[in-house]
């Protein structure tokens, strides 16, 4: 079978790729990861060279070690900040990524908001709605508050 490159138009076969013991694991968890992870993977990548398939297979990894206690991958909040952090800094001309570092801090906000949605819901029950901004929710508490 032969795959052909999107940029370059070069054609390889598929036996070229699972000759390594890196792209054979790293294809296997394929099935474990998130949609987004191949994307996500590809901020990594310099311009001038390709991600090495120990490097991709190392962040993949560590991407699976940050989806602990995630129980759906389609739905995951890991997902979502995977999107959100290609959709940031593609394009953006900073250079590859060096660590998750940024993915974290994406994570991390994600996570705050849906938890300060799940307060708010606890307080004015589960049919209202959640104000979208910050200073609305806060509004919104310090009403809740005065009452």
């Amino acid at each position: 079978m032969m795959l052909h490159c999107p940029c370059c138009h070069a054609q390889f076969s598929v036996e070229a790729i699972t000759q390594d013991a890196a792209a054979r694991e790293l294809l296997g968890l394929k099935g474990e990861l998130p949609p987004a992870t191949f994307s996500y993977l590809a901020l990594f990548r310099s311009e001038k060279r390709a991600l090495s398939w120990e490097r991709a297979l190392k962040l993949a990894r560590e991407v699976v070690g940050l989806m602990d206690g995630v129980r759906a991958i389609h739905e995951s909040p890991l997902q979502e900040a995977m999107v959100e952090t290609v959709e940031a800094l593609r394009g953006k001309g900073k250079g590859p990524l060096k660590n998750h570092n940024y993915l974290k801090r994406v994570l991390e906000s994600r996570q705050a908001v849906s938890s300060e949605r799940g307060a708010v819901q606890a307080v004015t029950g589960p049919r209202s709605q959640v104000p979208a901004s910050k200073t609305a929710s806060a509004i919104g508490r310090l009403e809740q508050w005065k009452a």
